[in-house]
């Protein structure tokens, strides 16, 4: 199975980017750390007290698969192992994602409300 050793970052959709941005920085203290682009979408990544926030540009819309949180874990070095694990517990995996490089995987699982949780191993 795997082991939870921390939780990376909370991953949002943000219709109203640079005032949330404003707001996790003024009442959170969190620091803008990088913008960037993923799938066509424009992301500012924030550092806040070794947890990263990712606020997703949803000008045009909520991005599907964005809303998500990550979970740093150990785990397995075959994602199929712990996709087998997870199924057997009565759980879906809604998918599995390499990481770039090779340096380990993302294993996607939604909870019965719908919150979509991202389970990483190694570096992603």
């Amino acid at each position: 199975m795997f082991t939870l050793t921390g939780f990376r970052a909370w991953n949002l959709n943000a219709d109203k980017r640079e005032e949330s941005v404003r707001f996790y920085h003024d009442l959170l203290g969190a620091e803008e750390a990088q913008t960037h682009t993923i799938a066509g979408a424009e992301v500012v990544r924030m550092h806040l007290a070794g947890f990263g926030i990712g606020l997703f540009d949803a000008n045009d819309g909520a991005r599907p698969g964005v809303r998500h949180h990550t979970a740093e874990i150990e785990g397995p070095a075959d994602p199929e192992v712990l996709k087998k694990e997870i199924e057997a517990k009565g759980y879906a995996v809604d998918r599995i994602r390499p990481h770039q490089g090779g340096t380990g995987y993302s294993l996607y699982v939604t909870d019965p409300s719908g919150n979509r949780v991202e389970l990483s191993q190694g570096q992603g």
